[in-house]
């Protein structure tokens, strides 16, 4: 739990900005018994959310209450959010319950639990994280299951399926169907967005960058930073790795990763 001064550091603005989305209705923070504002994992995440819609969205506050209510609005038609109906019926199956699933992805029960009830969205490194814990992949998170069966070999531009984090701060279009041994995707990224934190996993991955500008982190000691259309990178995904739109505005990638464990 995080009272205000340390909410609002995290989420990079000024505690009178909590303040005024409490009286916005954009938060409601729980209260200690001497009336201290205190925020957990999710109220940090769902300000960010705020934050965002306000400084790249533009919305008033009447706008960011009106698309919380209803996350399809923070994209195009077809694009796919983070079900958490999904999230919590992978968990049963797995006969897990919230503390052990909470354990075994590095979160708290309070955070897993608001992401099943669909209050708070997540980032990469999180989805990651629930991903090892389950034993599946990013795209079946958000309720898209890989089939191989279809084969199709050729797909459109306006036919990709896209994946959204957040509100639309990073957007994942899928770029094959049924491929096997390697998983390519266009990540588009909002100035700003970022990881949100470091996630491994079996594999390798290639970057090409074709606009913006984009810094990657590997392991502790490896930093690169690409900022010419055409700078390219790859890397063992088993190395610890994470990464932030530097630019202005948005940043665009094309991002493989083989075998498919993303």
């Amino acid at each position: 739990m995080y009272r205000i001064g340390e909410a609002a550091q995290r989420v990079g603005v000024s505690p009178s900005a909590l303040r005024l989305w409490e009286r916005q209705g954009l938060v409601r923070p729980q209260r200690t018994r001497s009336r201290y504002r205190v925020y957990d994992d999710a109220d940090v995440d769902h300000l960010r959310q705020v934050r965002r819609l306000r400084e790249v969205d533009r919305l008033n506050a009447a706008g960011i209450r009106r698309l919380l209510r209803d996350p399809a609005a923070a994209g195009p038609h077809g694009d796919r959010g983070l079900d958490g109906r999904l999230l919590r019926r992978l968990r049963v199956d797995r006969g897990l319950s919230l503390r052990e699933a909470s354990e075994r992805a590095g979160l708290s029960v309070s955070f897993v639990s608001a992401l099943e009830r669909g209050v708070s969205g997540a980032s990469v490194a999180t989805l990651q994280r629930l991903t090892a814990a389950y034993g599946t992949t990013m795209l079946e998170l958000f309720g898209g299951a890989r089939d191989a069966s279809a084969n199709r070999r050729l797909v459109r531009a306006n036919e990709r399926q896209v994946l959204r984090m957040g509100a639309a701060e990073v957007r994942i279009e899928q770029l094959a169907h049924g491929a096997r041994q390697l998983e390519p995707h266009l990540f588009v990224l909002a100035p700003g967005a970022s990881s949100d934190g470091a996630y491994a996993h079996d594999g390798e991955e290639f970057l090409y960058l074709l606009s913006g500008a984009v810094t990657v982190w590997i392991g502790s000691e490896e930093t690169y930073v690409l900022d010419r259309a055409g700078d390219a990178l790859t890397f063992p995904s088993t190395l610890p790795h994470r990464w932030r739109n530097d630019a202005s505005g948005e940043s665009r990638l094309l991002w493989i990763n083989t075998p498919p464990t993303f």
